[in-house]
Formats: C-alpha cells, structure tokens, sequence
C-alpha cells in the first residue's frame, strides 16, 4: 500500500508528464548539464579538467525554420559548460563564412584593376600606371603573370612613371604582424592588405637528393635581384623542428640585390618539405615581384612602387576577377586560411548603408563588425554571445559560447547556403585539418581550433542512427593541452555513437 504522500508525488510527476507531452516535450528532451559518464572517464584519461571543457550538441531532426520567420532557439541534447564565453581558435571561421555565404552571396568576387593616366600610345607608353585592389586574397602569383602578361597584350609595353598602387578599399590602420604571438613572418599571421599579392609569400620546397647529400631547392616567386642557393646540405637525425634547423636568413647587398642563405641543415628523416615565410614589406615585395614578370620581352619600366590613389580620370587597362565565394570557402574552412578569413570579414563591411553612394568605398573594420551583429541577431544568437574580431582565430578577445555556436551551426543548416557551407568544412579522415583524425570517419565535417590554450571543433556530425548532430566542444587552458585533441576526440565518437531518441 502506497502512503498518501507517495500517492501525491506521484499524480505531480504524472501530470508533468502529461504537460510535457501536450507541447510535444519529453523529460528526455531536457540536455544533459553534465558530461556522462564515459566522456568523464575520457576527460581523466586525457589529463582534461572537465571544468575546462565547453559543450553542446544540437540534433536537427525535423528542424524547420519558414522562410519569413527569425530562426528558433534550438534545443541542445547535451549543454556543459554552454553558456561560458571562451576562445573559438580557429572556429571563429565557422562563423564568417556562414556570414560571406549568406550576406555576400555565393558568387560574391574580388576584381582588381590596373589603370593608366591614358591609352597607351603607338610605341605602347603609358607615363603613370596603378594598381588598384580590390580586396582578392586569393590573387596568387600565377594568376598575376597572367594578368601582366594581358596588360602587355593589350598595348602597353613602356612604363614611364611608377606603379602607384591603391590600397583604400581597406581602410584600417597598420598593424604588427608580430602582435598576436611573436612570430610576425609567418604565413598565418599576415594582416589584411586590399592589394596583396601571392600572400605577399616566399617559397622555398627542399626535394632532398640522399646520393648527393643534399636537398635541391625550388623557390617561387621569382623576384628581381634575388639571389637564391640551389641546394642545402643534408643532415642525419630525426626531423624534429626543421624550420629551426635550415637557419634561413635575407640580406640586402649595397647595389640593393636580395641575397638568400640557409647557415643550417635539412634532417634527411623529414624528406620533401616546403618553408614558407613572409620577410618583405608589401611595396617591396610587390616591386620586385612586378618588375620580374613585367621587364622581359622588349618591355621597359622606369619607376618605382609607391602608394597613392587612383584618379577618376584614369583609364582602366587590364583587371581580374577571382572565384566565386562559394569555392574560396574551402580554402578558409578546409586549411583554416586566416587571411582569406579576414579578407571575407572586412569584405561584409561592403554591406553597410552609407550616405554617400558616389564616394569611394573604404571599409572601416567596425563597418563588418556592425554588419555581423545584425546578421547573428538574425540567426537567434543572444548579443553579445558571439563576438569575433577580426575574422580569423587570432584574436584575445574573440568570444562565443558553445550553444550560441550550435546555434548558428543550426542556421547554417537550414540555410540555402547549407551545401556550400558544408561542403567547405573539412572531413574527418579524409581531408583538410581533419584528415589525420579517423573518429567517425567520413560521416563528420568539422572545422578544427588551435592556440597555445585553446583546442577547439565545431561542425555537423552525421550519426551511426542516421540522425545529423551540429556540435561545438573546447578544451581549454594549457595545463589541459596535451590532452585536449585526444579528448575532443572521444567527444565526436560520443557524438556518433548516439542511440536513437524516442
């Protein structure tokens, strides 16, 4: 015989029941606050202070969201740590690409333009020409020779004056490559420039040769009056920290030639390798650069490289456009391109109202800040939850929250940009940043974090119940690093592993 007592906890119990099931609801359907138990066990074995650890995973079964309608608070399966505002990394890129695809549009193109005071005249003399960009950080060497070598076919081959080069469309104030962690020539920490050329990038590929002892070395791009060495000397021992032990360094000769050295050697354990670094100014660079692929063929330049502003009166003479948006996104999400990334973010600057639409567009950072905050308050995003500065993860004071990120990866899926969404994203064990990583192995596309204490994931999971999951999970703190991959790890097996919800 039950008590009176028992009797009245359990009519309560049933008639929350009851309530729950009128509006569809379940007291399943509540998300998990706490990591289950083998995600616990996970999180010790891995070294990872589950305090440290952000989550949460949304299911997007029967998610629909009417086109005239604001998008839905979604509800998580699972909600640890959700509300914590922490570092994306890397992830940030999830959103700004989101936001490219959806508010530039996926044919949205960067074009650039070279430009004379006037036609060329009958011997092809131009007496000033310039540069203007357009903002394309996908302009690679190959694809400027080709549009030098189309200027030339179009008449020019003296150039009189300088090579002014425009670089307004961005206007934002010079920056320290070196600000965010010390390493200022590096490739990723390269700082937005509306006219950059090739990432304003040298190449250097050592292909060792063992029965010679030595790795032949191929650098691109060829600029004037450098000096490169064929070869570097091979070394025994492990690979190691290669970069370090080649002992690159670029010196500056009296009659103002380049002069490349290696001092070191190349560890013949590491085979093929490729370094990459950024050591020129921008003007320099793009100097030396221009004047390789321009003074050949009979033709002639006589100037220099130098800023300014194209007149309103010049002639435009040759241009380029560059791939649609929609396929340079892969580029961002798959190998997690910063410059691209802050290239599309200052582009969404372009959407802003102005009240003046005769003047020439320069683009203020906070121009796309503003315009990503309306977006994201579109998506159902609480303000303030999701706050990215520049585009890329380089950031200190980038911040999002793990259900504001499932959030968006929510939106995303309803999106009509979905598939070129996440068609970007890279595929677990198959290619980009996850290729290396085998949990649900190719039924995850997921978008990879990295800082000194960060490790981050974000993306869409398609599930071993056929279900699709959007997720975002962080480890965060140094003490919590060495671990923190090997435990976001068992977070996407969880995340595959899931049973059927009824």
């Amino acid at each position: 015989m039950l008590s009176n007592g028992k009797k009245a906890l359990i009519g309560r119990r049933l008639s929350l029941a009851m309530l729950l099931a009128c509006f569809g609801l379940s007291a399943q359907a509540q998300p998990l606050q706490e990591l289950p138990d083998v995600l616990v066990r996970a999180a010790k074995t891995c070294h990872v202070d589950p305090q440290a650890v952000t989550l949460s995973v949304v299911p997007l079964k029967d998610l629909l969201v009417p086109e005239d309608r604001p998008m839905p608070q979604v509800k998580p399966l699972i909600a640890v740590n959700a509300d914590r505002h922490v570092s994306p990394a890397s992830t940030a890129k999830l959103v700004t690409t989101l936001a490219g695809l959806e508010r530039l549009g996926a044919n949205w193109r960067w074009k650039t333009y070279f430009y004379a005071d006037e036609r060329p005249d009958e011997k092809g003399r131009v007496s000033q020409l310039y540069l203007k960009g357009g903002g394309d950080p996908t302009l690679v060497v190959e694809k400027f020779s080709l549009l030098v070598d189309r200027m030339a076919q179009l008449g020019v081959r003296h150039i009189e004056g300088d090579l002014v080069v425009d670089r307004s469309f961005f206007d934002i104030p010079e920056g320290d490559p070196s600000a965010f962690d010390g390493r200022g020539s590096r490739p990723y920490n390269q700082l937005p420039d509306a006219a950059v050329i090739g990432y304003r990038n040298l190449s250097f590929e050592f292909v060792p040769d063992i029965k010679a002892k030595k790795a032949r070395i191929v650098a691109m791009p060829p600029l004037a009056g450098m000096d490169v060495p064929t070869s570097i000397p091979l070394s025994k021992g492990v690979c190691g920290d290669w970069k370090e032990s080649i002992g690159y360094n670029l010196k500056q000769t009296k009659d103002g030639r380049l002069v490349v050295s290696f001092n070191g050697k190349l560890p013949k354990a590491c085979g093929p390798k490729t370094f990459n670094v950024i050591s020129l100014e921008a003007d320099v660079f793009l100097e030396r650069l221009f004047r390789g692929y321009w003074e050949k063929d009979g033709r002639t330049w006589k100037g220099y490289v130098r800023r300014g502003v194209v007149p309103q009166e010049a002639t435009m003479i040759a241009g380029h456009t560059s791939d649609a948006l929609a396929d340079v996104t892969a580029l961002v999400n798959k190998w997690s391109n910063n410059l691209i990334a802050r290239h599309i973010y200052l582009s969404l600057g372009t959407l802003k109202e102005r009240d003046d639409e005769d003047v020439p567009l320069r683009i203020k950072m906070d121009d796309a800040r503003e315009v990503l905050a309306k977006w994201l308050t579109e998506k159902g995003v609480p303000l303030g939850d999701i706050y990215i500065e520049n585009g890329s993860g380089l950031s200190r004071v980038s911040h999002v929250t793990a259900r504001a990120m499932t959030q968006l990866l929510a939106a995303g899926w309803v999106s009509p940009r979905m598939p070129e969404y996440m068609s970007s994203l890279p595929i677990s064990g198959v290619d980009g940043t996850m290729r290396k990583r085998k949990e649900a192995l190719g039924r995850a596309h997921l978008k990879t974090g990295y800082l000194a204490d960060v490790r981050s994931i974000g993306g869409y999971i398609y599930a071993q119940n056929g279900e699709r999951y959007a997720i975002f999970a962080s480890v965060h703190g140094e003490r919590n690093m060495p671990g923190g991959i090997r435990f976001l790890n068992r977070v996407i097996e969880w995340t595959y592993e899931q049973k059927t919800q009824k």
